[in-house]
């Protein structure tokens, strides 16, 4: 797998009097700095004009953590949402049309004519086909400023409350994007979080073949440690069952946030998972720019009975979909390196 560094597009090198596949182009610059799961980056692009479909790549499905690719998806719906913001700031108009995906994302079929197997054609975004209100609560011009700069920040939180203008922020994306939000900040319920969390974490590393997935991405260097501390890791992590160290661990980081935040859909197909991705998205980049750090945990929605007892606890008959915690923190360090575009575009 190829993971080079990270780069920051230049905003000034935008190609403002070339044509729309050029212009497409460069917002792609953008819509690959956005997260995945495990860095996994399983998105592909086929431009044509001002025309950008947007593809899953399976070969870069997790498929014993995300066997109906549920993550796969809304790590492709967080690239949309950045190719969206992109394109606002230059002055498009972007619609975003779903494909319809009756089909589980682990049949895997044909995506198109044009295009192997292993790539799953889930949305085309039309730059010029939308108008402001089309763009599903038309982003803030601050989001886009903040794609570059974006991190995920694994490190403790501090107790301070969210602002209220975030929170309402999130609520707002949310509607917008018709996903459910649910923001928990009482201690009682983020406690019965962290003991999901925990539980997850063991049922999942007590799993050789979890454990190896996860090794190998690790080993790969996608998840941003040097090449010697990847080996050592991915090793650990290979052959040590480290469920009950990791279950405290992140059991801890959801104690001590103020807030975790949890989306949820009425329907669970491929175009929900994009629209939650979309949504993560946006709340990241809104909180990057309120100075508030975000931090994904998944595992508890890998397991479908935890997935089924965070739903009671969260009191709702939608599905949860995704789930972080959002707090202050000290900046982390850590940069995990990006595919450049010419690696993940279909078309020449």
């Amino acid at each position: 797998m190829s993971h080079p560094a990270r780069h920051s597009p230049d905003p000034e090198a935008y190609p403002d009097d070339a044509d729309l596949g050029e212009q497409a182009r460069h917002l792609l610059e953008y819509a690959v700095l956005a997260p995945s799961s495990h860095n996994s980056q399983p998105w592909a692009f086929d431009v044509d004009g001002g025309t950008i479909r947007v593809f899953a790549d399976t070969s870069r499905q997790l498929d014993v953590a995300d066997p109906t690719g549920r993550e796969l998806a809304v790590s492709v719906g967080c690239a949309v949402e950045n190719l969206v913001v992109a394109a606002v700031h230059f002055d498009r108009s972007p619609l975003v049309e779903y494909v319809d995906a009756s089909a589980p994302m682990d049949a895997r079929p044909t995506a198109d004519a044009d295009a192997p197997d292993r790539y799953r054609h889930l949305a085309t975004v039309h730059l010029e086909a939308g108008t402001t209100d089309s763009i599903e609560g038309a982003p803030d011009e601050a989001l886009f400023d903040a794609i570059p700069v974006r991190r995920t920040n694994h490190g403790s939180y501090d107790d301070r409350p969210l602002p209220a203008a975030l929170r309402e922020t999130f609520q707002a994306t949310g509607d917008a994007l018709g996903v459910d939000v649910h923001v928990v900040t009482d201690p009682e319920t983020k406690d019965a979080v962290a003991a999901l969390q925990a539980r997850a974490d063991e049922t999942l590393f007590d799993d050789p073949t979890y454990r190896a997935e996860l090794a190998e991405w690790i080993r790969s260097g996608a998840l941003g440690a040097g090449p010697i501390r990847a080996r050592v890791s991915a090793t650990a992590v290979r052959r040590l069952d480290l469920g009950d160290r990791e279950g405290r661990k992140n059991a801890t980081r959801v104690e001590n946030a103020p807030a975790v935040v949890a989306l949820a859909t009425a329907t669970d197909n491929a175009p929900a998972w994009l629209r939650v991705g979309r949504a993560f998205e946006r709340m990241a980049l809104a909180a990057t720019g309120a100075g508030v750090a975000v931090h994904p945990l998944s595992q508890v929605l890998e397991l479908p009975a935890l997935r089924d007892q965070f739903a009671e606890l969260l009191d709702t008959e939608s599905t949860p979909q995704h789930l972080f915690r959002a707090g202050y923190a000290d900046p982390d360090g850590t940069t995990t390196p990006r595919r450049p575009v010419d690696d993940v575009l279909l078309s020449d």
